[in-house]
């Protein structure tokens, strides 16, 4: 039977400088965190916001990823306002904030750079 152990490989990337950055952000006056994402769950957002996919499936990509990667306190946030109905908070604000924290992470902006 192979054994997997996960906890060696965590402490060595906690030691080695390139670990993503958890990435701070406010929404309105409320501090929120987005935790850095290990190695599989930036490969399935890069999958998942691939331009083959549809709006659907992009869309539920984003608020999955949001699922994991938001700490706990800012998801509770973020889903009772994105949730509301009288809120103002949209799909599209969670995308602009999806997109700087993208950024932040690759550390160029995601648009493309013709907004001059």
């Amino acid at each position: 039977m192979r054994e997997f152990t996960t906890s060696a490989k965590t402490a060595q990337a906690a030691g080695d400088g390139k670990k993503l950055p958890d990435v701070t952000f406010k929404l309105d006056t409320v501090e929120m965190v987005c935790r850095a994402p290990k190695d599989a769950q930036l490969a399935y957002l890069m999958a998942a916001a691939s331009s083959s996919r549809t709006d659907a499936d992009q869309v539920a990509a984003v608020l999955d990823f949001f699922e994991q990667t938001l700490d706990p306190a800012s998801l509770v946030v973020f889903r009772r306002r994105l949730l509301n109905t009288t809120d103002s908070f949209d799909f599209a604000d969670a995308m602009g904030i999806f997109e700087y924290v993208c950024e932040e992470w690759s550390g160029r902006p995601t648009g493309s750079g013709s907004a001059s």
